[in-house]
């Protein structure tokens, strides 16, 4: 998510009340996208398994070698990213593809002698920004069955002894709690969480190691941690009565920061990536 609305109007979205006090549904006026196909393709000297205009469109690139990969994370942005400036991103602001190449050249900084891939997965119709439809599940719905099919392809074009980590940024973490139940990783991250629609850990049905940090100053803290008539993602991950293991971030700050270079947020990542969890930071 690229901005965050002022608390009690955060507060009044998540309870399904619009600002003028009119009691809503979902405004969700999307229609609904097929499955994304999977498919090799280069474009650019880009490599996707993935691209599709339709809508905002979506696109799955792969950033180094799935073939070869000792360790992939698989990177779920949030809401307010699509097709049209996925390459060539919107002044300075982070991108979705600037997240996943900084985390792969710190995966490398790590470790020089091991191979790794991160996917870099907008493969579903993210909301528009900090909305209503942000506030509510049909888009980490569909997202989430799209991500766990994908998840069984990426199976098959690795191998076996491969580590696969979900990470999730903001909404992808909504979409990566949907998927959690039905896919099978080592490691599941989640970073400026809005909540996971679960209320617990236990509710995520998952048997990955699920590692969860929030940012100093990170205005998604606004966010009321429940679900009340079909809005808002229940309890905040990074909270210490939900269950998963916090991680420190260092010096990140904000909603945009924690794939900065440099950060402990970063290094956490691929540490937790590479499967070195003695070496997080908590």
């Amino acid at each position: 998510m690229r901005t965050l609305l002022p608390p009690l109007v955060a507060a009044t979205v998540l309870l399904g009340i619009a600002p003028g006090g009119s009691a809503v549904a979902s405004l969700d006026s999307h229609t609904a996208l097929p499955p994304l196909r999977y498919a090799a393709r280069t474009v650019d000297g880009h490599r996707f398994l993935a691209y599709d205009a339709r809508g905002d469109g979506r696109v799955v690139e792969v950033l180094g070698d799935l073939a070869s990969a000792d360790q992939v994370a698989v990177l779920v942005p949030g809401a307010g990213h699509r097709l049209a400036d996925y390459l060539t991103g919107e002044d300075a602001r982070p991108t979705p593809r600037g997240a996943g190449r900084a985390l792969l050249a710190e995966l490398r900084r790590q470790s020089p002698g091991a191979e790794s891939a991160v996917v870099v997965w907008l493969g579903y119709d993210t909301p528009e920004g900090v909305d209503l439809v942000s506030a509510r599940s049909e888009r980490a719905e569909a997202g989430g069955r799209d991500l766990t099919r994908f998840v069984r392809e990426l199976g098959r074009r690795v191998s076996p002894d491969t580590r696969i980590t979900l990470v999730g940024h903001s909404y992808g973490s909504v979409v990566i709690g949907r998927a959690a139940p039905a896919v099978h990783v080592d490691d599941i991250v989640v970073v400026g969480s809005p909540g996971m629609d679960a209320g617990t850990l236990a509710d995520l049905h998952t048997g990955a190691r699920v590692w969860a940090a929030r940012a100093p100053g990170d205005p998604i803290r606004f966010a009321p941690p429940l679900r009340v008539g079909g809005f808002g993602h229940g309890t905040n991950p990074a909270a210490p009565g939900f269950g998963a293991r916090a991680f420190a971030v260092g010096t990140a700050r904000g909603h945009a920061g924690y794939f900065t270079p440099g950060t402990e947020s970063l290094a956490n990542i691929a540490r937790i990536v590479r499967g070195r969890t003695d070496e997080v930071t908590r």
